[in-house]
């Protein structure tokens, strides 16, 4: 079969046109009248916009020939071209009796409102009817228009479309058609651009429009030449491509088609920002984010899910990271070039939904160190940093961001902006996510863009709430699910809630972290009691069990709860104290961590008894140091009570005073100097 003109493809594709591979999936053709309609979901209703290229450059560059042959390679897509030289302006009766001293290579020869209304409809769908210039009159609206519908490609050519930065804006791929060296027409000598585009300028002007070659000459001495030096050259610094030789470049042509037919498999938002990368979509991974996004999924059902989507995330993360060639030797003595993993990597998590993709990332870089970032997100729309701990050497290293959820970008642009500060090169960060709302995405992409942003799914949008839609609800607390309980245990009537986190001392026990993971999960904790309306006690205990110093206590916690001076251990408490809680925390009561009563009472006199500013009250919540001896003392006999309550009255107001500092000790304290230390004391 003849292949089409570029006339009859531009024609074909003004016309209602079903191609055989589309953006949203596959269309079949038919060759009866009634054609049937795919079903779509609600996302493919969405407008898809079209991908937009501008081909600029000199005149009798090449550019039309470009122009074809893509056009040409892009037969299986809607495309459509749209000429800068249909919106010349028409010319007055002054200027037509002058006509051979008007500049048509001028950029205000151009009516540029109008191309840009008309581009402006073709990208949002609708169709529009582009005018057809008349070189002999002069005018546009000599011919009738050219229907023009809206199309998967749509190619703006011309001589100036680079010029103005409101077309430029429209563009999603800039080409520059460059003649650079080629052959005379009349001679096989190497020859300049300039004398290039003047021998196809002379050859289409005398031939195709019938002008007389001295006119042509003149012209070209008098507008041409100083035009190209003086509006159309300085655009190409605005070129994504330039293609030297125009059409003769193959190869060229060749590379910008298969950019073009990948730029159409992918999301709209993909075409308009190049660090955007949605992973492939399969029925799994559709089948993992219905499950997900599904209300009644239950929480276990939800992490699995969610962890299996994470981590197909956090691989295609790791896939963007610079890689080095290296050679190893097999079992079989063969040697295998393959790629040497990044060494110099780090994740940071924004607490508190972040934290549920660091398992993935753990179980793809072993040993990585993780940081963390707290931003208020209510309230202050998302701008208040609350809390960070990033590793101290973070400028050196890549940076894996992890949120799960991408929605109005406010808290994305503080916690990039907080890793900017601290020295990391914004091309080293990669922003890894679930899902991702437009609206994020573009405040994100354009503030930052050189990061990298990979996720799952692109959303619709958001809703009046700000919230993700279709979305998946808030995903923390769906993930850790420690919310919806907090919120029953008050509507119980619960007021308190505790949690206690136990640290062991060891060898190389407790890590780093260990430590930190209990601190942040005790802080987590007790940000969820108080937007539940629980008044939350944490208790992060380190045991003194083993044979360690007081050193390496004071190495661990800061707070020695050990057999020595109770003011060395009230020093220590206090330091370390003062060095992490901050002011605003009310009080801070203390256990008895195996020590004795009176060995108890006697360290939290000593605290109170520091002349150093403490702004938090120091208390005690003693369980076994206020009962035990009251305990022995009662025995569980009848006659043994009123000598009980006496011994739990010492030891209640013993306690009380050692809160003010004003305990002076007892001089018979009895059972209460029996050790409470149980070895392998299980909790």
């Amino acid at each position: 079969m003849a292949s089409q003109s570029v006339v009859d493809l531009i024609e074909a594709s003004s016309g209602v046109h079903f191609s055989g591979f589309h953006m949203n999936g596959l269309v079949k053709q038919s060759h009866s009248s009634e054609v049937e309609q795919p079903t779509t979901s609600a996302t493919e209703n969405v407008h898809m916009q079209p991908f937009v290229i501008g081909v600029a450059g000199g005149a009798a560059s090449g550019k039309t020939t470009v122009c074809d042959m893509i056009i040409q390679q892009l037969h299986d897509q809607r495309v459509v071209l749209v000429n800068q030289d249909s919106f010349y302006h028409n010319l007055k009766e002054e200027e037509l009796a002058r006509v051979q001293d008007y500049n048509f290579d001028h950029p205000d020869a151009f009516d540029t409102e109008k191309l840009l209304a008309s581009m402006d409809k073709l990208r949002n769908g609708q169709a529009v009817d582009i005018p057809k210039y008349d070189f002999k009159s002069y005018k546009s609206n000599v011919f009738p228009p050219r229907r023009v519908n809206p199309s998967d490609v749509i190619i703006l050519e011309g001589i100036l479309i680079f010029h103005d930065p409101r077309v430029r804006e429209l563009l999603n791929m800039k080409i520059f058609v460059d003649t650079g060296h080629g052959l005379n027409i009349l001679s096989p000598l190497l020859i300049a651009d300039a004398d290039v585009r003047l021998a196809r300028r002379i050859r289409r002007d005398t031939v195709d429009k019938h002008r007389d070659i001295g006119a042509v000459l003149d012209q070209y001495s008098k507008f041409v030449k100083p035009a190209f030096d003086d509006f159309i050259l300085p655009t190409k610094k605005y070129a994504d491509i330039i293609i030297p030789r125009g059409g003769d470049n193959h190869v060229a042509i060749d590379l910008i088609v298969q950019h073009i037919r990948t730029k159409l498999g992918q999301h709209d938002l993909c075409k308009i920002y190049p660090n955007l990368y949605v992973i492939q979509s399969t029925f799994q991974i559709r089948g993992m984010h219905t499950l997900i996004r599904d209300s009644q999924t239950t929480k276990h059902d939800f992490v699995f899910y969610s962890d299996r989507l994470i981590r197909l995330v956090v691989e295609h993360g790791l896939g963007h990271l610079p890689f080095t060639e290296k050679q190893v030797t097999t079992p079989t003595g063969s040697v295998y070039t393959g790629v040497d993993f990044c060494k110099r990597l780090c994740g940071v998590s924004v607490i508190r939904s972040g934290e549920s993709m660091e398992n993935a990332l753990r179980a793809c870089c072993k040993g990585i160190k993780i940081g963390k970032i707290l931003i208020h997100r209510e309230g202050d729309n998302g701008q208040q940093l609350i809390y960070e701990k990033l590793p101290q050497d973070i400028s050196d290293r890549h940076v894996l961001l992890l949120d799960p959820i991408l929605g109005t970008g406010n808290s994305a642009v503080q916690a990039i902006s907080l890793l900017l500060r601290k020295g990391v090169p914004e091309s080293n960060i990669i922003f890894l996510n679930l899902i991702s709302a437009p609206q994020g995405i573009h405040v994100v992409c354009k503030r930052f863009p050189r990061i990298k942003i990979v996720t799952s799914e692109i959303e619709i949008g958001l809703n009046e709430d700000f919230r993700v839609i279709p979305g998946m609800g808030e995903f923390g607390d769906r993930y850790f699910g420690t919310d919806d309980e907090c919120s029953q245990y008050y509507k119980a009537g619960a007021r308190f809630a505790k949690w206690r986190a136990v640290l062991k001392i060891g060898p190389t026990e407790p890590s780093e972290l260990s430590i930190q993971q209990n601190a942040q999960g005790l802080a987590r904790y007790a940000i969820i009691c108080q937007e539940n309306g629980l008044v939350p006690i944490v208790e992060p205990e380190v045991l003194t069990d083993g044979p360690h110093d007081i050193k390496k206590c004071a190495a661990v916690t800061e707070t020695v709860l050990a057999a020595v001076a109770a003011e060395v251990i009230a020093e220590y408490t206090v330091t370390a104290l003062r060095r992490t809680v901050p002011p605003a925390v009310p009080g801070i009561v203390f256990l008895s961590g195996g020590q004795s009563e009176e060995e108890a009472t006697q360290n939290l006199n000593a605290m109170n008894k520091l002349e150093v500013l403490k702004p938090w009250t120091l208390s005690f919540s003693f369980g076994r140091a206020l009962q035990q001896s009251t305990l022995k003392t009662w025995g569980g006999k009848k006659e043994s009570i009123a000598k009980a309550q006496e011994a739990f009255l010492a030891r209640a107001k013993a306690n009380s005073e050692a809160t003010l500092g004003k305990y002076a000790g007892a001089s018979d304290t009895g059972l209460a100097s029996e050790s409470l230390f149980v070895k392998g004391y299980k909790y």
